[in-house]
């Protein structure tokens, strides 16, 4: 099977993840690439696609919405899974439930209806102190927010686990459409 995992990074957090992810998958599932959402020019080639971007100012990166709505029709042919990488885990504990829902919300409005999703992750990333204005800083320090390396490997291997499951399967079961939470 040939899989696709593309990304949009603006700091490399979202480019790891989707290294990370491919490669998990490529164990079981033989083929599988990953690319910037830049250097893709069609998705016809893959069976399943992948796609992921950071998540700024609560929105994807426009090299990838553009990809997504570039390639909106190819991508209804065939299982697509998305993912997000925020911030909502640097963000002091009582503002991150309701921070992730907030991108959540903001991202499942943005995204083409045209393309069924079969399941969004949002993630967390990498977060460094010079990656911010001096204003947003010194409010987000004030707040409570923290800095370093917040990825949950362990999450972003069981999602890659689930989708390369659902890949394995048997082609009815994973007709476009259908979504798996």
């Amino acid at each position: 099977m040939t899989v696709l995992v593309a990304y949009a990074s603006a700091f490399g957090s979202s480019r790891e993840i989707a290294q990370h992810v491919a490669s998990r998958m490529a164990v079981a599932l033989g083929e599988v690439e990953c690319r910037s959402v830049e250097e893709v020019e069609a998705v016809s080639g893959y069976e399943a696609v992948v796609v992921g971007s950071a998540i700024h100012n609560q929105a994807w990166l426009q090299p990838a919405l553009l990809f997504f709505n570039g390639h909106a029709d190819e991508l209804a042919t065939r299982p697509v899974w998305a993912f997000s990488v925020g911030m909502a885990d640097a963000l002091p504990r009582p503002f991150r439930k309701r921070g992730s829902a907030l991108q959540q919300e903001r991202l499942a409005g943005v995204l083409v209806k045209e393309v069924p999703l079969r399941g969004h992750k949002i993630f967390s990333g990498v977060y460094k102190a010079g990656q911010m204005p001096a204003p947003l800083l010194m409010l987000f320090r004030l707040i409570g927010g923290r800095f370093g390396d917040l990825r949950d490997w362990a999450a972003v291997d069981g999602w890659a686990d689930q989708i390369t499951g659902q890949l394995a399967k048997p082609a009815s079961s994973t007709s476009a459409g259908s979504i798996a939470r």
